[in-house]
């Protein structure tokens, strides 16, 4: 590395060192360079200080930019909503999304998490609603087919007694 050949602004740069990728050696360089060119320790850390206050303004600005955009994206997904179909589809499958795997505590209905997280509001409802209502449906059948298929094999059951009794007393 020739240090006389980099431009004052690029020798402060690394004295700065601020995004570290310049070695212990680099840095020495350039300070030795710089004190040849007649800039003290004063004037560097003058500079360096400028140059960290602009460099935190700039990384403020992104940060502030970048929360920003997420915050318009998040108010633009509160309103999105399912289509009917996709709610019907969940409505009927209800019960295999709550046996499609092994879920542990923390992932638990994954894509509820993620909705709630990107903040689909609207979607986070009617998912959850569409898979309650799924579920309550399908215990409701089964739990009247349950009655019913009881009821039917009592009736059976009475009959065949009913004619096992009527034939041993023909006997």
């Amino acid at each position: 590395m020739n240090v006389r050949d980099y431009s004052t602004d690029e020798l402060l740069m690394m004295v700065n060192n601020v995004t570290g990728e310049y070695s212990e050696e680099e840095v020495r360089l350039a300070k030795k360079e710089l004190y040849k060119r007649g800039i003290n320790d004063e004037l560097i850390a003058d500079i360096v200080e400028e140059e960290e206050e602009a460099f935190m303004k700039r990384l403020d600005a992104a940060a502030r930019a970048e929360q920003a955009r997420i915050d318009k994206r998040n108010e633009k997904n509160r309103n999105v909503s399912y289509q009917w179909w996709e709610l019907l589809i969940l409505f009927v499958f209800a019960p295999f999304y709550l046996c499609r795997r092994y879920y542990l505590p923390h992932n638990f209905f994954p894509k509820l998490r993620q909705l709630r997280e990107e903040k689909y509001d609207l979607k986070f409802k009617q998912r959850l609603i569409a898979l309650i209502a799924g579920d309550i449906v399908w215990g409701l059948a089964y739990w009247i087919e349950c009655i019913i298929m009881g009821k039917l094999n009592y009736r059976i059951s009475l009959a065949i007694h009913a004619q096992a009794s009527a034939s041993a007393s023909a006997w």
